[in-house]
Parts: C-alpha cells; sequence; structure tokens
C-alpha cells in the first residue's frame, strides 16, 4: 500500500527538523580540540580527564597489539593519509600526531595533554579547559635538549617484529619520526608459521625518507642454540626456526656459525639477540671464540648487560654491543609494570646511536658503524668518549635534560675516574691490552659506549674471564654432546663437534686466533 503524499512530506520536515535539532545540539553539546607541535614535528600524544586517561577521537589508523607469540596484528586505517594513530596494548592507547597536527572531538571539561618525541626532546604537558560549543588550540612547544648535536646521530632499534606490507610503509616511517628514530628493524620470525611477515628482503624492500629507515631482517631462533638476529640481508633464510618449541619438527641444522655465515654473504649483520639467545643452552661462547658475530643485544628491557658484557671483554674478544626492543614484548611489558614510564618511546625504548650522515640509506650507514664496533647504546643520556693517546688520557662526556647520577670512565671493567658533573677525565693506564668506555646513569636511564681497545692482541685483559669463559663451554660442548641434536648427515654433526672443540681451544688459550 502506497502512503500518500501528505503523509510523506510532513514526515520528511519533521526528520529534517530533527538532524537539523540534533547537529546543533551537538554543537552545542561537543568541543572541539586542535592540537599542533611547535616546531612542526610528528610526536607520541597522552591526554588525561579530570586527572585520568581519555581517548582521543577520532583517529585515522589503528594498530591493535595483543601479543600472544604469533606477531599477527596489522595496521587498520580509515584514510590513505592518515594524521593519527593510535596504537593499543594492555588497555593503553598510544596517540601519534604523524603530521604534527591534528583535531578531535571531545566533551567539555578540564584536560591535560603529554607531548613525547624520542629521546632528545623535553616531555611537555600543558593544561587546559574545553567549552561547550568552542574549539581551543592547543600548542605543544617542543625543545631538544641535544640541540643541534642530535642531528650528527642515527637511532636504530635492531629488534622490532611488525607484519609489514608496501602500503604500511609510509605511516611505519611517520610513526618512526614521532619516535625520532632512524632505523628500525623489522625482523621475520617463526612459531610454528611465519610471524611478523616482511613482503620482501634486502635494499629492494627497505622503506626510506630521508634521515630514515626501515630495512626488513629475520629473527632465527633455536631451542638449542639460542636466538640470532640477521640484519638486513638481501634474502631470508630457512628453516627460520629449529626444534619443537619454535618449528614443526626436530632438526637443529644450521645452528648459528652455520646462519651467520650464509647471512654475511647475503650483506647481512648478524649477532645474538637477548645478549645470549635466552634459551637455556647457548652457542654464544663458541660463535665469540670463532668471531663470526657482529653484535651482542646487550641492552634491552630497560636492562644494560654490563657484568656478561665486561667479562667477554675481559676474556679477550672485541664485542660490539647494541640495543633493540623486541617489540611489542617491550611495550606488553612494561606497560605490565607498576612504574610505566610515558617517557619511553615504543619503537627503540633503547636504542643504539652511531655519528654518521645518513646519506642515501640510514640503515646502511647505521650498520656500518655497527660492524665498526662504534655508537653508543642508551635509553636516555648522550655519552662519548675521547681517548687521546699522544697525551695519554681519556675523556667521557655526558649530556641530558635531568641530573646525571653519575658520568664515568671504565678501563677492563673497573672504574677509572667518576663524576656527578657532565665530564670526568683521567689517565690512561699504562696496562695492555685494555679496552676503555664510558657510561652515564640518571636512575633507569643510562648510556655507555662501546669499548675503544689498546694494545689489543687477543690476549685476556682478566686471564680468570677467558678461563671461567673456557669451563663454561666445556661444560655446554658436554649438553650438546648427549642432546638430542638432529643434523642432516654425520658429516655435519662431525663438524659442528669441530668447530666446537676449536672454539674451546681459543677459549683456552692465551692468544685469540684470528
Amino acid at each position: 500500500m502506497r502512503l500518500s503524499r501528505t503523509v510523506l512530506v510532513p514526515a520528511f520536515l519533521v526528520a529534517l527538523a530533527w538532524a537539523q535539532f540534533r547537529e546543533s545540539g551537538l554543537r552545542e553539546i561537543a568541543a572541539r580540540l586542535e592540537i599542533q607541535t611547535e616546531p612542526r614535528m610528528p610526536a607520541r600524544v597522552y591526554l588525561y580527564k579530570d586527572g585520568r586517561p581519555f581517548r582521543l577521537s577520532p583517529v585515522d589508523a589503528l594498530l591493535p597489539l595483543r601479543v600472544d607469540l604469533f606477531y599477527r596484528e596489522r595496521l587498520w586505517r580509515r584514510s590513505n593519509d592518515p594524521a593519527t594513530l593510535e596504537v593499543t596494548c594492555n588497555n593503553i592507547s598510544h596517540f601519534f600526531l604523524l603530521k604534527g597536527a591534528a583535531g578531535f572531538d571531545l566533551p567539555a571539561g578540564k584536560y591535560r595533554i603529554e607531548a613525547y618525541r624520542g629521546l632528545f626532546f623535553k616531555p611537555v604537558s600543558v593544561e587546559f579547559e574545553l567549552n561547550a560549543g568552542a574549539t581551543e588550540t592547543v600548542t605543544l612547544r617542543m625543545e631538544n635538549w641535544a640541540g643541534a648535536e642530535s642531528a650528527s646521530w642515527l637511532s636504530g632499534d635492531d629488534h622490532i617484529h611488525l607484519v609489514r606490507a608496501p602500503e604500511d610503509d609510509a605511516l611505519f616511517l611517520k610513526w618512526m619520526d614521532a619516535e625520532d628514530l632512524s632505523v628500525a628493524n623489522f625482523l621475520q620470525l617463526q612459531r610454528q608459521m611465519d610471524a611478523a611477515a616482511q613482503y620482501g628482503f634486502g635494499p629492494k624492500a627497505e622503506a626510506r625518507i630521508p634521515g630514515r629507515s626501515i630495512r626488513p631482517g629475520h629473527e632465527s631462533r633455536s631451542e638449542f642454540f639460542g636466538h640470532v638476529n640477521l640484519l638486513g640481508g638481501r634474502e631470508l633464510i630457512r628453516p627460520l626456526s629449529l626444534g619443537t618449541m619454535y618449528a614443526n619438527g626436530p632438526e637443529t641444522y644450521p645452528y648459528p656459525f652455520v646462519l651467520f655465515g650464509m647471512g654475511r654473504k647475503l650483506g647481512a649483520t648478524v649477532g645474538y639477540a637477548h645478549f645470549d639467545g635466552s634459551t637455556k643452552h647457548s652457542a654464544l661462547l663458541m660463535d665469540v671464540a670463532l668471531g663470526s658475530i657482529d653484535f651482542v643485544e646487550v641492552f634491552q628491557f630497560g636492562s644494560l648487560r654490563t657484568e656478561q658484557w665486561y667479562e667477554l671483554l675481559n676474556a679477550g674478544f672485541k664485542v660490539t654491543g647494541v640495543a633493540g626492543s623486541d617489540f611489542p614484548v617491550s611495550l606488553n611489558r612494561s606497560t605490565r609494570a607498576e612504574q610505566w614510564s610515558r617517557w619511553i618511546p615504543l619503537l627503540g625504548p633503547e636504542r643504539l646511536l652511531i655519528k654518521a650522515n645518513a646519506g642515501e640509506s640510514a640503515y646502511e650507514a647505521w650498520a656500518r658503524g655497527i660492524r665498526n664496533g662504534e655508537g653508543m647504546v642508551t635509553n636516555g643520556p648522550m655519552i662519548e668518549i675521547d681517548v687521546n693517546q699522544e697525551a695519554g688520557t681519556a675523556r667521557a662526556r655526558a649530556k641530558f635534560h635531568r641530573v646525571l647520577d653519575s658520568v664515568e670512565l671504565v678501563a677492563n671493567g673497573r672504574v677509572l675516574a667518576s663524576s656527578k658533573g657532565a665530564e670526568v677525565a683521567a689517565k690512561i693506564p699504562s696496562q695492555r691490552p685494555l679496552w676503555l668506555a664510558a657510561r652515564a646513569d640518571a636512575g633507569l636511564l643510562k648510556a655507555h659506549t662501546n669499548p675503544v681497545y689498546l694494545g689489543w692482541t687477543g690476549e685476556p685483559a682478566l686471564p680468570e674471564a677467558r678461563q671461567a669463559l673456557a669451563r663454561r663451554w666445556q661444560d655446554e660442548i658436554g649438553y650438546y654432546r648427549t642432546a638430542p641434536l638432529l643434523f642432516p648427515s654425520e658429516e655435519e654433526r662431525t663438524r659442528f663437534f669441530q668447530r666446537a672443540e676449536q672454539a674451546l681451544a681459543r677459549l683456552k688459550s692465551s692468544h685469540q686466533t684470528p
């Protein structure tokens, strides 16, 4: 049955009037917040209403994280050119102004907004009030406490697990910009299935803008030998995982030494994750002794592993330290902590800083610094060391926007000089071999340079350190001889134990054979 025109027209007019009334009412109730950074730059922000966290709305892109070991989360977007990103984890929202400015519809009330950007910018906090029907513009004045000096450093996180498709690159690079992170290593891995999948590898799959790079690589995990990272290689090396914990079978080949050789041929920079691979048994000492690695992760989850690092150095081995977040595990852990700090970046909470020009690829310049043993690891302060062999002096210089508890020079693991100021100097000890480093502390925030080596011949600075490593590796060999290791052939099994014994011989020797 048709409705008469006399019924439809009045009904339409009533609906139109209601819509206009409702829109007018919403304009009177809602308030508009316009946020901008000054100078204009991407930043991470948090909003509070009456002292409690309050979500900014609407946002253009969303990354909901639920860490379950399989790393499958994908970016969601409602715009091809998003200005805002929300990352959620453990019921906490982290908002990013990807273009340094955005607008939001909010209820009237009293607010506070906080802004953060990487490690070189001071936190900003602004209180304001929104009135119904009005628009308020809030300017977040970002201050770089490191000044022009910050531009000479490339900052990198060697350990990020995020699914990446080509259409995601622009957004991820803007997110990195908001965290002031130069290099992000996105690592594919496996736990029964591929996880944090990358759409390609090597330079052809590197996403870059001036001064920033996303470079794919992979974390290869073995329940027998530990977790290792292969950064930036031209190809993915399979199998990605070994042992039934991570893979779908009991195979134990290729072990790290073999992987590192394959990776280096593909242009990868290689080393151990979680310092020693984070498994009960590790082949780290074998690879340190045989010189098959470029780095070890020494700074992660807020913990700087100086005791273990110094032991390797004192045993006569050059070991370059790097820093990596293991994101999103790091975010999952930190936001569960009672004293979680919003100062901590999501990407690159601990990072390796290399003093270099980015050139065409920030990744290539940063990775070159690792292979040269350069840079500093930090989650806050800056620290540098200057060694003048002619004058026989060493000097540490630190910088931070907070009060430093200490700035120290370290020689062969012992404090050579300490200061509560920003600088400290000392005469270089006559002992050789000698490694020197500088470190700075500001509570939980720390920085540490990679070592400078003097009179380095491969002899141990502390013979007892080399002896302790030899005993530990001897025990590991004993385990491997009885463990259910499955090699592709008896020849490969024999070759593994030959290399293991070769490493043991070097650990027992007073010299490090090249």
